[in-house]
């Protein structure tokens, strides 16, 4: 028997379908201000890997991340999960990264997977952190219905300590208060209406960055706060244009047990639309709209005089940070972000440009790049980013970060 046994399993092995993609793709960043190198990581090399056999399929996301600076590298497996394809949906469990939502990158609605800000701005995918997760796809005429079961949170990848870095990040994480927090839950149901798809969705979990929600022990206690999400998308097409929507309604509570307590609940919405127009010479341009709105705050903040005497004051709106959601809601509550591209010389070269500005704040981000591909498989990229903005502004932050970026590519 176990010689049969070794003879059959290679057979039925080599009965399956092996798929690979992938690419290796070398560069680096210069500031605009000096042209000194900005040292971060980046991913050097990615290959998404797939093996299936008859209702079955298993996928992998791996990625090599590399500092030049130090010759600092890692190897990241972002997703590695199984595929069972029965006849009435799909069924996946492993460590994976969700896509929910219908704009392009910026979803309120998508709160599954936590971001990785050494690639904030990145699309899609590739600024989430794959999570280990089980989900169940179930189809029915028009209709989709899916539920999604997180075992264990995981929160944002802050870069902790990193000086090249945009952003006011703390050199490293703060103590959290010791509690378990838990597991988490989702479930979305998508359909159509004409020409017209939209759905419904709801997510139950913790947020992916943390606050500070109190005093424990008389030290500052920071924690990942309990929010749930209502999310609405919808996609439609009018003439040329193709039109996306989407809203999320946020409720959030501190549940944690602490001397004082800053925050005991609150309640927000963050939305993105956008319109896309294709010419006919197929230059595609992007216009997306991006706000938030705190809706109500109810809590304490504690101000402590030099004797270490707390003061109550009431919490006001504009102190209230939101834990969960698209990360650009943290630089405005109203923003708008254009992008254009189009491509030359049977798709060789692809020139694209963009820019995002506040509708409420004076800060601004204008970027651009060329890619040329001189061969098949191969491509050479330069892109430009510059930020403005006026004190007290999260882009006047980032001005020393205006970079160029130069990389060579190859796909495989």
């Amino acid at each position: 028997m176990k010689k049969l046994i070794c003879f059959i399993f290679p057979i039925t092995i080599l009965l399956g379908q092996i798929n690979y993609t992938g690419s290796i793709k070398p560069g680096n960043m210069y500031r605009l201000s000096d042209q000194s190198e900005i040292s971060l990581p980046f991913r050097l090399a990615e290959a998404e890997v797939g093996y299936s056999i008859g209702d079955f399929e298993i996928n992998t996301n791996s990625a090599l991340e590399y500092r030049w600076s130090n010759n600092e590298n890692e190897l990241q497996l972002r997703e590695t999960y199984l595929t069972w394809f029965p006849s009435w949906g799909e069924v996946n469990v492993g460590k994976q990264i969700h896509a929910w939502g219908a704009v392009d990158g910026n979803n309120p609605t998508d709160n599954l997977n936590p971001y990785d800000y050494y690639y904030m701005f990145l699309p899609g995918a590739e600024r989430k952190v794959g999570t280990v997760s089980g989900s169940v796809k179930y189809y029915w005429n028009d209709w989709q219905m899916e539920g999604v079961f997180i075992p264990a949170h995981e929160g944002n990848r802050f870069p902790f300590g990193e000086e090249a870095f945009p952003l006011n990040i703390p050199m490293s994480s703060p103590e959290l208060i010791d509690e378990e927090p838990g597991s988490e839950f989702g479930f979305r149901i998508q359909s159509t209406l004409g020409s017209n798809d939209y759905s419904l969705s709801y997510f139950d979990g913790r947020d992916r960055s943390f606050s500070y929600v109190g005093m424990t022990d008389s030290m500052p206690s920071f924690f990942y706060r309990n929010t749930s999400v209502l999310g609405f998308d919808l996609v439609s097409f009018i003439g040329d244009f193709t039109n996306r929507f989407e809203i999320g309604y946020f409720s959030t509570e501190n549940d944690t047990e602490s001397d004082m307590k800053t925050l005991n609940d609150a309640s927000y919405i963050q939305f993105a639309g956008q319109v896309e127009y294709s010419t006919e010479n197929d230059i595609m341009f992007t216009l997306q709209i991006i706000g938030s709105e705190i809706l109500e705050v109810n809590g304490t903040n504690y101000n402590f005089d030099p004797f270490g005497i707390p003061t109550e004051t009431p919490m006001i709106e504009d102190e209230f940070q939101p834990g969960m959601g698209t990360p650009f809601a943290m630089f405005t509550d109203l923003g708008m972000m254009l992008s254009v591209a189009g491509n030359y010389w049977d798709n060789a070269v692809e020139i694209r440009g963009n820019t995002f500005s506040d509708l409420k704040d004076n800060q601004s981000m204008l970027g651009g790049g060329i890619s040329y591909s001189p061969i098949e498989n191969w491509d050479l990229e330069l892109s430009i980013t510059h930020f403005f903005g006026e004190e007290g502004t999260h882009f006047k932050e980032m001005e020393e970060f205006s970079h160029i970026r130069l990389g060579l590519g190859y796909h495989f």
